[in-house]
């Protein structure tokens, strides 16, 4: 375990990961984007998976990114999910 740890980087892993999110959703419109979030939040409130302490600290990550436009979108979006 520790030979697996001595080479974890964690930026890499979350360089990864937007790469990844990148590559799936990058080409899809404001509305496709907007109807993929509310299918899977509905999706992970059936299924009793949903966190909106989760989606909150995705968010917070998020918004040093995002223009004013985008954080107040994303509000909208948070108060219509119910987080």
């Amino acid at each position: 375990m520790r030979k697996k740890l001595k080479n974890f980087k964690p930026e890499q892993q979350g360089e990864k990961r937007a790469a990844e999110l990148m590559e799936k959703y990058g080409n899809m419109s404001e509305d496709a984007l907007y109807a993929k979030l509310m299918q899977e939040v509905a999706a992970a409130k059936s299924n009793g998976s949903f966190s909106a302490e989760e989606l909150a600290a995705d968010v917070d990550r998020m918004r040093p990114y995002l223009t004013h436009e985008q954080v107040e979108k994303l509000n909208h979006l948070l108060r219509i999910i119910g987080s």
